[in-house]
């Protein structure tokens, strides 16, 4: 049986800055998209990407009642 992994957004803010540590998902403050992160290093350098989670950011909109539209 496979170990469920239990993730902790962390909720950012506009501006602010972050101290590497480790986690791997982050939060917008306004819409609570979720993003996973992820890091390594590469010839002496950090490189850092990130993906959209859908299936974290539904959850977590419908947990907060966050309904977002978009305009045509």
């Amino acid at each position: 049986m496979p170990r469920k992994v239990k993730y902790t957004p962390v909720q950012i803010s506009d501006g602010a800055w972050y101290r590497i540590r480790g986690y791997t998902h982050h939060e917008c403050c306004d819409c609570a998209l979720v993003h996973k992160e992820e890091y390594r290093m590469n010839d002496g350098h950090i490189e850092w990407r990130t993906s959209r989670d859908e299936k974290k950011t539904a959850k977590r909109r419908k947990e907060l009642g966050i309904k977002v539209s978009r305009e045509a």
